[in-house]
């Protein structure tokens, strides 16, 4: 009987250590399909404003994201960016004022339910509670001149990056360009300033573009 129970045991462990190396895989899949593209531009465009969001201000780097340990003042690049994109486009979300700052739109998101417990920002859930739609793509995906054609319409691209070109993965707010060159609001950024997308090696991994629901990139 004993010797039963130790092969049933190894066979979970077996089976465990399987399922292990399959999500591992995947990941690593995900990952390399996620692979950098260079962009440059031809388009001027500079924002009659820009929104700027430090996800170290003191007035939030303390609050958490969802239910999960991690705080915006480490992770809460995306929520700042997400939080620009809502005042420069715009958008008029219930339970939001029009001009909600980054630490107010993380605690909505809280309530909402719009993080995981990894404090991982759900877009499924974003579009729910914001009536906004997303599209999600990797650089991989974009057209040609897209980020352009999206920037001069007014939707500012959300795009990841790896910090100084090949560090930590990171989100930028692209809202501007000039003499073939893209400007961000870099949420690691404390002073007011734009920061080319040149300062991350000029690469961008994915991109997310937030607009009303049924709304087409000509405005029609």
């Amino acid at each position: 009987m004993q010797k039963k129970c130790h092969k049933i045991w190894i066979l979970i462990v077996i089976i465990v250590v399987l399922l292990a190396g399959l999500g591992t895989g995947y990941v690593l899949y995900r990952w390399q399909r996620a692979a950098p593209v260079s962009v440059e531009t031809t388009l001027e465009y500079a924002p009659e404003n820009v929104v700027f969001f430090y996800q170290k201000d003191d007035a939030w780097k303390a609050d958490k994201l969802g239910d999960s340990q991690y705080t915006m003042n480490g992770s809460g690049c995306l929520t700042c960016c997400v939080s620009a994109v809502l005042q420069m486009q715009g958008f008029s979300v219930d339970g939001l004022s029009a001009d909600a700052d980054a630490g107010e739109v993380n605690q909505f998101f809280s309530e909402q339910g719009v993080y995981d417990n990894e404090g991982n920002l759900q877009w499924d859930m974003l579009e729910q509670v914001t009536g906004v739609s997303v599209t999600k793509k990797d650089a991989s995906e974009l057209a040609d001149e897209e980020l352009d054609k999206h920037l001069e319409d007014g939707c500012y691209p959300i795009v990841r990056v790896r910090v100084g070109g090949d560090g930590s993965y990171h989100y930028v707010l692209i809202v501007s360009s000039e003499d073939g060159e893209y400007w961000c609001m870099d949420p690691l950024e404390n002073a007011e300033t734009l920061v080319p997308l040149s300062e991350f090696g000029g690469k961008i991994y994915a991109v997310r573009f937030l607009q009303w629901e049924n709304r087409i990139l000509d405005g029609t």
